[in-house]
């Protein structure tokens, strides 16, 4: 798994392929998926750590788009660069 040091350095979709591999259980072992949960709660900075991903808020879709959705909203709103064009 080649992960990137800042949430700035992947594009949308590669992000979003990150999220969908969490979700669809695909991590080849549990230290995988360990890591890539840490890896997503610390790149993307949100108060709300991998509560994103296992306890979304009302009204938000539990699905990787949900997610990716609230990330790319709080980021704008709190000043934090986007994904990589």
């Amino acid at each position: 798994m080649n992960l990137k040091n800042k949430l700035e350095d992947y594009t949308e979709a590669e992000f979003l392929a990150l999220l969908n591999k969490i979700f669809n259980g695909e991590c080849k072992t549990e230290d995988e998926y360990h890591s890539l949960v840490k890896h997503i709660e610390i790149i993307t900075e949100h108060p709300r750590r991998n509560g994103l991903i296992f306890y979304p808020e009302n009204g938000v879709e539990d699905s990787p788009e949900g997610v990716l959705k609230v990330i790319k909203e709080w980021r704008a709103k709190n000043g934090r660069s986007g994904f990589k064009k």
